[in-house]
């Protein structure tokens, strides 16, 4: 697995091909961190994907579930859980055809920042293996966000 650099006390990591998106919610940070933790919630924008983890750090997050007729289990391992700012973790899905190896998770990286009544939440998916897999996570993100952003504001 890459190094893990700390730069201001929150883990980064820098690889490959990367989606980032940003989104305003209308909403304190809490409520969004609520929305991104809660395995209810996940299954709402995570279509329907079954959330297991403790959020501790170094301990594995996993999503089950089935999309498309197929049946998924992807996991990786939380790297930085802070509460209102940083939700990082590391992604492998068997629907990826890649074997589970450490050079081939990504990194799942969920940024809040709160400016006046509004919330940026930025979404960073790195070590994407193509430039067409990076725009199809992008356009997978903005979904995604979209989701949290209604299910937050609500």
């Amino acid at each position: 697995m890459p190094k893990l650099q700390v730069t201001n006390d929150i883990c980064q990591m820098d690889k490959k091909h990367v989606s980032k998106n940003t989104i305003e919610i209308a909403v304190e940070p809490s409520s969004v961190w609520k929305t991104l933790t809660d395995p209810a919630e996940a299954k709402k924008y995570f279509f329907g994907a079954e959330l297991v983890t403790s959020w501790k750090e170094g301990d594995a997050i996993v999503f089950k579930g089935s999309y498309n007729g197929n049946n998924y289990e992807e996991k990786g391992e939380l790297l930085c859980v802070r509460p209102n700012q940083r939700l990082q973790y590391t992604h492998w899905s068997n629907l990826e055809s890649l074997p589970d190896l450490p050079e081939n998770y990504r990194t799942w990286t969920f940024d809040l920042r709160q400016d006046g009544e509004i919330t940026y939440l930025t979404m960073t998916e790195d070590n994407i293996p193509t430039t067409q897999q990076m725009e199809r996570s992008d356009e997978f993100w903005m979904e995604v966000l979209q989701k949290i952003k209604t299910l937050s504001e609500n």
